[in-house]
């Protein structure tokens, strides 16, 4: 019996080798890489620079002369010094500036809020020439213009945004007033009895603007798009009273008056255009 089991333990412990090469070993599969990086998108805080043109193809209104002692020029083809002697233009500026805002990307939708501040230099020239000869020309003009805008878009591709924008405008407009006519400048004439312009300045400097645009992402965070505004800064109450002489319907600038007066008026809508290449740098 003790051989036996001599010769099994034996037999065991020789064999036990060959079960364990010829045994197949089940590794645990390799984990899946997760990507957890954030899909590319519009939501975030955004600041960057833009830079474009300011005009409008279509010409002012023309200055508008209103004697208190006759008919408005012109308005009814009242023969007088005028006559049909009025152009007036717009000037077109570049216009450059700073922007930020902020957009939310709801899958293909996105809305965002922007303000921004731009400097630019452009007028509006109101002319009338008497057969003096004398000119007047009412000026404003604008140095800088900030808008705050709300805007909304759809993507049109998964990198471009195509969106429309409006808000509030603000600029500070300032209006000028130039003759040389003797009567009021004093050439030619004594300045003792050349009467000076009386201005009065009441410019609407809060306005409108709506517009739209295509934006699109060149990397996560940089961003460049073009926008197009139509801004309208409001018409004003600007004029120029002129008084003596012609201007207060006597023939002379003498040293009386005979408490009529010229008034030079400017109530065109001050409203222009603008196109404008952004670039942006976006904090996703």
């Amino acid at each position: 019996m003790t051989r036996i089991t001599l010769a099994l333990l034996l037999a065991t412990s020789f064999a036990a080798p060959t079960f364990a090469a010829d045994m197949i070993m089940v590794a645990d599969p390799a984990p899946v890489p997760v990507d957890l990086a954030m899909p590319v998108g519009f939501t975030g805080l955004y600041i960057g620079v833009q830079g474009g043109g300011a005009f409008n193809p279509d010409d002012p209104d023309n200055l508008r002369v209103n004697p208190s002692f006759g008919p408005t020029v012109p308005a009814g083809g009242a023969a007088d010094a005028f006559g049909d002697s009025f152009s007036s233009e717009f000037d077109s500026s570049f216009i450059g500036g700073v922007h930020v805002g902020y957009d939310y990307q709801i899958e293909n939708f996105v809305i965002g809020a922007v303000a921004d501040i731009n400097a630019t230099d452009i007028s509006i020239k109101q002319n009338a020439f008497s057969n003096t000869p004398a000119f007047y020309t009412a000026e404003r003009s604008l140095d800088y213009l900030a808008t705050a805008r709300l805007r909304g878009g759809v993507m049109v591709t998964d990198r471009a945004l195509a969106y429309a924008t409006g808000g509030v405008a603000y600029g500070e407009i300032d209006y000028r007033f130039s003759t040389d006519s003797p009567a009021v400048s004093g050439n030619g004439r004594s300045l003792a009895t050349a009467r000076p312009a009386s201005v009065s300045e009441d410019e609407d400097e809060w306005g409108y603007t709506v517009g739209g645009g295509l934006e699109v992402l060149l990397t996560d965070n940089v961003s460049f798009g073009a926008e197009y505004l139509y801004t309208n800064l409001g018409s004003s109450n600007s004029s120029t009273r002129l008084d003596g002489g012609p201007f207060d319907g006597s023939a002379t600038n003498g040293g009386g008056t005979t408490g009529e007066f010229t008034d030079f008026e400017s109530d065109d809508d001050f409203d222009f255009h603008t196109v404008t290449a952004k670039l942006s740098y976006r904090f996703n």
